[in-house]
């Protein structure tokens, strides 16, 4: 019996497959830095995957946060929920916390914090000081997210108006634009033209306040008569309670964020098989700057082909992901599966007895009862 899209996903938790484990604890870090910059004393919060593991080969993005310490809890298990098996819509990220930099002689308050009026200082420290001691003490990929909400949602557009370059994605929950003395709406606009958003996203959403209205009108009406480089999406979510937002917009707008990793549309890389998703991955590289792996879209693929009656082609695919996994045992049995609804009844013996050789030899005792069953059955 061939294995359904939904039995395969239990399977491959059953088998493996899944990358990312959460049996670790999570893993938080605490980091001050004496800046030449401020006499202000700056603490900065570093939350690692569950999966993170001193000294191994792995890297991760990093989000950079304006949050507090109420919101970066439940921040942090929804980034653990939605990344912690390699199919998930994310990958595993390092989640950075960054203080308030007050500007000179600043009275501390919700409505300084939205003025833009400490932009250029913020600027400079996060460039030379901060955004460095991460990159020195943590694996971190070249890609990076800057992330606030409402009055902390100033600040990645602030940084996205004058220093595009310092991240590759920002996000702004409900910024509060009535709050802003630093001409942002002006600043933006002349940014949006500009090469350097070239493979960048920005995510920005309009809250229930009515004072924000105007500018996110302003905002939407201006996009749609230029031609940007962003990937911007503006997202009215004027209807939804405030504090519902950020619970409910994150995981929204870092889905965007990483959407091309594991495209929807598989039509047209079906016409082109392995070599189209090579090459749609290798164009992705320009945007992120590192090599992403391909296996989910493959597997995605080797289903598209399945649904369609394209036994052929399917098999294809899972063959070329076992050259890439050849020690995987999950796609062995889906390989063996196909083989057996194509009547290709030898090359199904030969295929899922090297499965069960395979389980054997990793010692997996659930995959090789899981076989066994596969084997009597048939």
């Amino acid at each position: 019996m061939f294995l359904s899209t939904s039995k395969a996903l239990i399977f491959s938790l059953l088998l493996g497959i899944s990358v990312f484990s959460q049996a670790n604890e999570q893993k938080t870090h605490h980091i001050d830095i004496k800046s030449q910059f401020t006499k202000q004393p700056l603490s900065i919060s570093i939350t690692l995957p569950t999966n993170f593991t001193e000294n191994d080969d792995q890297r991760y993005v990093a989000l950079y946060t304006t949050a507090g310490d109420r919101r970066l809890k439940s921040m942090v298990e929804q980034i653990n929920w939605m990344s912690h098996v390699s199919f998930g819509p994310i990958p595993p990220l390092i989640i950075v916390q960054l203080p308030y930099i007050a500007a000179p002689n600043e009275q501390q308050g919700k409505d300084v914090q939205a003025s833009g009026l400490n932009t250029k200082l913020t600027i400079k420290i996060l460039e030379r000081e901060i955004l460095p001691q991460i990159a020195q003490r943590y694996p971190i990929l070249p890609f990076s997210i800057l992330e606030g909400y409402s009055t902390n949602a100033n600040l990645p557009l602030n940084i996205l108006a004058d220093a595009p370059h310092l991240f590759n994605a920002y996000i702004s929950i409900n910024p509060a634009w009535g709050l802003d003395k630093s001409n942002l709406m002006t600043r933006i606009k002349r940014q949006l033209t500009s090469d350097q958003l070239k493979f960048r996203s920005a995510y920005i959403s309009l809250g229930s306040f009515s004072q924000n209205h105007s500018a996110f009108e302003e905002l939407l009406t201006f996009t749609h008569q230029i031609k940007s480089k962003l990937a911007l999406h503006l997202d009215n979510q004027s209807d939804i309670n405030y504090y519902t937002a950020p619970m409910s917009l994150l995981p929204k707008a870092l889905e965007q964020v990483f959407a091309d990793r594991n495209p929807k549309d598989l039509s047209s890389l079906a016409k082109g098989g392995v070599f189209a998703v090579n090459q749609y991955y290798k164009a992705l590289t320009k945007k992120y700057g590192y090599a992403l792996s391909p296996i989910n879209t493959l597997h995605d693929l080797s289903d598209y082909y399945g649904q369609h009656d394209q036994l052929t082609s399917q098999i294809e695919i899972l063959e070329h992901i076992l050259k890439l996994k050849p020690d995987n045992i999950y796609y062995r049995t889906i390989l063996a599966n196909v083989h057996l609804k194509n009547n290709q009844s030898a090359s199904y013996k030969k295929v899922i007895t090297n499965a069960l050789n395979l389980a054997k030899a990793q010692n997996n005792q659930e995959a090789i009862d899981y076989i066994q069953r596969i084997i009597d059955r048939n």
